[in-house]
């Protein structure tokens, strides 16, 4: 009897494009690794606005510059395919449930919903506000190179607040209102 990590991996192992080597995982050349959400919870603990800003720019550029573009280069992936590719992808990576609540591509503006997220509901309720920054630069990332323009991301709800599931915007940020103080606490706003 064949053991199978889950459907999507499944696909990758048969096609031999996830693979073990020198003591690393690969999936498709890309590395990556398993830890626990502990790991990534941590960071989020820091209650450090500058830090939190500097740790999701720094996410978003990676995401946005590094992992999409290698993914778009080997899939040949763009648009709403890209974006069903990656919900798939972060499903079956353990970062809980990904829904997109609205998706826009002319006015280039979606809202999310991550239910199960494993590194918010880590901190279960320890915090006083949104707090995934590292799930924010990643959507970020993504959504940048799947509107082929540069757009930021604020939680309004989190699950580390106690809810059920946490909740993302992605728009440009000029779109955004820095009267809110959850925009303020989550992005620079630029000059």
């Amino acid at each position: 009897m064949i053991s199978t990590l889950n459907r999507f991996y499944d696909k990758f192992i048969y096609a031999n494009s996830l693979k073990y080597k020198h003591n690393n995982f690969f999936l498709v050349d890309l590395p990556f690794l398993v830890c626990p959400t502990q790991l990534l919870s941590c960071l989020l603990e820091t209650n450090d606005p500058e830090f939190e800003k500097k740790l999701y720019v720094a996410i978003r550029e990676s995401v946005a510059d590094n992992l999409i573009p290698a993914f778009g280069l080997e899939f040949g992936l763009r648009g709403k395919k890209m974006v069903a590719f990656l919900e798939q992808y972060f499903v079956a990576s353990g970062w809980g449930t990904i829904k997109n609540v609205d998706l826009d591509f002319n006015s280039k503006k979606a809202i999310v919903r991550v239910s199960n997220n494993p590194v918010a509901k880590n901190l279960n309720s320890k915090l006083k506000a949104p707090a995934d920054h590292i799930l924010r630069g990643i959507l970020a990332g993504l959504f940048s190179r799947v509107f082929e323009e540069s757009v930021d991301c604020v939680e309004t709800h989190c699950c580390a607040l106690g809810g059920n599931s946490c909740e993302f915007i992605i728009k440009k940020q000029s779109l955004f209102d820095f009267s809110d103080k959850r925009v303020r606490r989550q992005l620079e706003a630029e000059i």
